[in-house]
């Protein structure tokens, strides 16, 4: 077979690999992380770990961090980058003077398996350093990926090539040297279709390559709104609120893993209308329009739905700061209008995964499915809400949601069989009994809404079950070697 013949084989086995490698780098996320300065990697050390620090007498004597959250301008204007800049004063504890390059990360440090995955990035053009006040070159280095034998057995995710921008620093002995660095991050979260959050994070384990304890360090993130409680997603304990400023201060400490800032805190947009939608109410609190949108506002940010955490089922957990406000925002609005389906729906909705005994089976698996009974009062209650919800009739828009909520219902309460619509169904089925009892289904009125329900978060999970995991891997396994059989078949030809 002549080349020509061969070139166009060739380009498909080509691409049928490249398609194969894209689909499994594709199913890698990233991780947001911002890190101290750290000692240059060990030249030792080669290319056997992604990095571990030289040997060195400096000690971090304290650290500065200010994060700035900037407002950004309507849409379509771009989003506003995050804001960073971060002082160390450092001593040599030693009897020699020092000379290293410090390095700093531009890149993320690695894949963590135990918390949210989004994107940190830092590009050399925003990055500014300076050494005892004066600006000093930067040069880039890279420390290489390591992959553990046994993924299995990983606590915290893997390390991927690291870029760290690198400067040179003096150190004489005994006296301090401040290093002064300032960068730009892409604030990401705003940029996802739907996302509530802006994520923050601040990694403070490098700083534990330099000698000794860190003495102090201060850390303060600057939000472009005032700072309640409520508007904290998720945020490292230990931290004072003053204003639209959140503190931190640590003291004679070598900082670990526990100790990186991690936070998630609302999206300034969505936080606008949320405190638009609280003033509404309190002007009028018949406002029933402003209560449905204000109790999915609230909902959205109560429910955080875990995916990957199990093979199966409906993994989730709760941000208690506001799922009680979602709660009697639920029920104001059934007070309002209390012949309306939607509503009872969305309050039955609510009350199961805010229950105690629900949360603590999906979210940390504390119960075996089975421990909670029907006639549990708070089930009970939620049965109850579902019974005028059927009865009044839903609209369209509730029908994924009615049949996700009714499938966790019946996989988590034994011997129930709930199905709607109809209020008969709602009687638990004993162990002996294989199908549902029937009875006469009276039908009421069926109430006309006039406004329409904000729909809360769907919870659809991207996490495949491990067999589906096991059969695709198996499949570009085969795919590969398959390639493979048809480009040395041609080869020999």
């Amino acid at each position: 077979m002549n080349k020509a013949s061969l070139s166009p084989n060739h380009g498909l086995i080509r691409a049928f690999l490249v398609c194969i490698i894209c689909t499994l780098l594709g199913s890698i996320s990233i991780q947001s992380v911002k890190a101290d300065a750290a000692p240059p990697p060990d030249p030792t050390v080669g290319g056997i770990g992604p990095y571990q620090p030289q040997k060195t007498n400096v000690q971090m004597m304290s650290e500065t961090v200010f994060i700035d959250v900037q407002a950004s301008p309507p849409r379509p204007e771009p989003i506003k980058p995050i804001k960073v800049r971060a002082s160390f004063t450092m001593r040599n504890q030693g009897q020699t003077e020092e000379q290293m390059q410090v390095i700093f990360p531009l890149s993320r440090l690695g894949y963590d398996n135990n918390q949210e995955q989004s994107l940190y990035l830092v590009s050399m053009s925003s990055f500014v350093a300076k050494v005892n006040g004066k600006s000093v070159p930067i040069s880039e280095i890279t420390t290489p990926a390591e992959f553990p034998e046994d993924i299995t057995k990983m606590e915290s995710g893997f390390t991927m090539e690291v870029l760290w921008a690198a400067f040179p620093v003096t150190f004489p002995v005994k006296q301090d040297v401040l290093l002064q660095v300032e960068y730009e991050m892409p604030n990401s979260y705003p940029l996802i279709e739907g996302a509530d959050f802006t994520g923050i994070e601040y990694i403070l384990e490098t700083g534990a390559g330099w000698y000794g304890n860190i003495l102090s360090a201060d850390i303060t993130v600057r939000l472009p709104y005032q700072i309640e409680e409520i508007a904290l997603h998720y945020v490292q304990s230990g931290y004072v609120i003053s204003g639209n400023e959140l503190h931190w201060s640590l003291r004679d400490f070598e900082p670990t893993r526990k100790d990186n800032l991690y936070l998630r805190v609302v999206m300034e947009e969505r936080w606008r209308t949320i405190t638009d939608l609280r003033s509404k109410v309190k002007r009028n609190p018949d406002d029933v329009d402003s209560w449905v949108e204000l109790a999915g506002r609230y909902e959205s940010l109560s429910i955080i739905y875990k995916m990957g955490q199990k093979d199966y089922g409906f993994p989730y957990c709760l941000n208690h700061r506001t799922s009680d406000l979602a709660v009697e925002a639920r029920q104001k609005v059934v007070e309002l209008r209390s012949e309306w389906g939607d509503a009872h729906f969305r309050l039955a909705e609510i009350l199961w995964y805010t229950n105690p005994k629900v949360e603590k089976i999906w979210c940390e698996s504390g119960y075996t499915l089975g421990s909670i009974q029907t006639n549990d009062p708070s089930i009970q209650k939620v049965l109850q809400e579902l019974e005028l919800a059927w009865s009044y009739g839903l609209s369209e828009n509730m029908n994924w949601d009615k049949e996700y909520l009714v499938e966790m219902i019946n996989r988590t309460v034994p011997g129930l069989n709930l199905v709607s619509p109809g209020s008969p169904t709602l009687t638990p089925i004993s162990p002996t009994q294989t199908s549902a009892p029937t009875a006469t289904n009276t039908s009421l009125p069926t109430a006309s809404p006039t406004i329409v329900p904000t729909v809360s978060p769907t919870p659809i999970s991207t996490e495949m079950p491990s067999t589906s995991r096991s059969n695709i891997l198996l499949i570009v396994a085969l795919g590969l070697i398959i390639a493979g059989g048809v480009f040395f078949r041609l080869k020999s030809k």
